[in-house]
């Protein structure tokens, strides 16, 4: 069990990791609550550098790009977990759970759920006497809809609810919980350019700010821009290769979250603005265990995140085994200045 300083020790830590933010620099998500919005499910997407959002061609298309639901043919399974902060406590843990299916007709339907389990803590009064212990954790619900508007365009859009539940009530003298409750939605455009070559856009948490004790006190949602490609550069019966690039831009602004895809490009120079940019790279070569194209393969993973205004240059390697329904993936995140260097990450699909 954790005092309170332990955990929000743990916190700024966590933050540090999926926000990019560094002690001596503020980036735009230094600026956002629910950051845990920002850790990327599927350790197929994180062996690739996280550069998923033009493929997204499993459960996980509802978290990427809701618009790379359509199209699947197969209804699809996900869960992923990770150890979160390694080597800094042992009950910290992120889960992602997702489904996603064809309704004829109409398009795809996805849902998912993710869970960032903060562990326990001990809770003190005002001259440090222990009053017992609470549990932290942030949560989001999502569903989400994708179908073709033309023969190779698709579109679509995501639902989620959000709970950060932190403190069941105020330290020392404050009045209120620890809890904040929000909304948002997420956008997705991918254009089937060839059938080889894949766009992909999504705007992500769009949405009210959320407030916890102090409802004047309110925090913007870490709103962003993500922009990818994806290209097969070959495609054989038994070898198969895959590239993909995608630019993360944040969109945290002070104003209404309608607005900040405007108003958060023009409250800094625009060679600060470019720099704000996060860049993933990544690669996967297939080798077919089966005649059948894609229902057995071993797969190899690397990549590589760019994040100049956090200072983070991460490396990620992954592997991954198909057969029949199943698929096992399990990703390896290295890299400097992050607390989650050195970490693994493993993910379960079953398409069927």
């Amino acid at each position: 069990m954790k005092s309170l300083k332990t955990y929000m020790a743990l916190a700024v830590a966590t933050a540090c990791v999926i926000g990019s933010v560094e002690p001596a620099s503020a980036t735009p998500e230094s600026r956002a609550a629910v950051l845990f919005l920002l850790i990327e499910p599927g350790a197929r997407a994180s062996g690739m550098g996280e550069s998923y959002v033009a493929i997204a061609d499993d459960a996980t298309a509802s978290y990427y790009n809701p618009a790379a639901l359509a199209g699947q043919t197969d209804r699809k399974l996900n869960f992923t977990h990770q150890k979160w902060l390694p080597g800094l406590a042992d009950d910290l843990s992120y889960e992602f759970l997702a489904y996603s299916q064809p309704v004829e007709g109409w398009g795809n339907i996805g849902v998912n759920g993710s869970l960032l389990n903060l562990g326990e803590q001990t809770r003190t009064g005002e001259r440090g006497e222990v009053l017992g212990s609470f549990s932290s954790y942030d949560m989001a619900l999502s569903g989400a809809y994708g179908a073709d508007i033309s023969n190779n365009l698709a579109a679509g859009i995501g639902l989620k609810f959000i709970r950060s539940n932190l403190a069941d009530q105020g330290a020392g003298i404050e009045r209120g919980k620890g809890i904040g409750n929000s909304f948002a939605a997420d956008l997705g455009l991918l254009w089937r350019a060839t059938p080889a070559l894949s766009l992909g856009a999504a705007l992500r948490n769009l949405g009210p700010k959320i407030a916890y004790i102090d409802a004047s006190q309110a925090d913007p949602l870490p709103q962003h821009l993500v922009l990818g490609i994806a290209y097969d550069i070959l495609e054989t019966e038994y070898h198969d290769m895959l590239l993909s690039f995608d630019v993360y831009k944040p969109l945290i602004d002070d104003g209404n979250f309608a607005t900040n895809l405007v108003t958060a490009w023009a409250d800094e120079s625009m060679s600060n603005e470019f720099k704000e940019m996060d860049l993933h790279a990544g690669g996967e070569y297939r080798y077919g265990l089966s005649a059948i194209k894609g229902q057995s393969f071993l797969a190899l993973r690397a990549g590589y995140s760019f994040d100049h205004d956090g200072d983070l240059k991460t490396p990620t390697f992954g592997l991954g085994l198909k057969y029949n329904l199943f698929q096992v993936d399990v990703a390896y995140i290295t890299g400097d200045n992050t607390p989650l260097q050195d970490s693994t990450r493993f993910s379960l699909n079953l398409s069927f």
